[in-house]
């Protein structure tokens, strides 16, 4: 074993020599360059959302008796994000599919969050909960997809996929977005309600 092995021991550098090394592991020239881009495409997207559907949003929320949130992967978390936050407020926020998550009724608000609309797994929730006389909103960047024609509101996110935006995985603009707008909307709620920093800290986890 120790012949086979010690070729690869005799080429190998020493870990001082990438330590001291002058030219950089990362290229932070392009890794500049991406942030810029994402950031200029994040504004860009943002800054075509409705106002109108925002306010509606805004004031759906303020005025329902519980709100459910549900995404499909990283939309999911997202989703479980906005839900913790209307949580430190004082909202009655679940996220759908917990075991603590109550039964969704008349008067209850569901925010789906899905870039393409088309998950089997939200249109089902989208269904049910129209059943249950729920109100739906659906924040999405397909504005004609199965999932939007589902919903009672739509917040629309016009994700242009132009030739820089391809060199980002997947459905990273709409995710990006997505947080960023829901931070807004937790500003705004802040805001209107005059809840301040200090009653959300009271209700964050103090089992950890």
């Amino acid at each position: 074993m120790r012949h086979i092995l010690r070729p690869f021991v005799q080429t190998s550098l020493p870990r001082s020599s990438f330590i001291n090394s002058d030219t950089p592991l990362v290229d932070l020239e392009k890794f500049r360059e991406g942030l810029g881009l994402i950031h200029s495409h994040v504004k860009k997207t943002l800054s075509g959302v409705g106002e109108k559907e925002t306010a509606e949003f805004v004031e759906s929320i303020s005025s329902c008796r519980r709100i459910f949130h549900s995404g499909q992967g990283r939309s999911g978390l997202i989703a479980r994000c906005f839900a913790m936050r209307l949580m430190h407020m004082g909202f009655s926020s679940y996220v759908v599919g917990e075991t603590t998550t109550s039964a969704i009724g008349a008067k209850d608000l569901l925010i789906l969050c899905s870039c393409s609309g088309r998950k089997k797994g939200s249109l089902q929730l989208a269904r049910q909960a129209r059943q249950s006389g729920a109100i739906i909103f659906v924040l999405t960047a397909e504005s004609d997809s199965p999932l939007a024609r589902l919903a009672h509101h739509l917040i629309f996110f016009p994700v242009v996929l132009e030739k820089d935006v391809l060199r980002e995985p997947l459905g990273s603009l709409f995710e990006q977005s997505l947080f960023l707008y829901l931070e807004g909307v937790v500003l705004f709620l802040m805001g209107k309600t005059g809840i301040s920093e200090e009653e959300m800290l009271r209700r964050h986890a103090n089992l950890e």
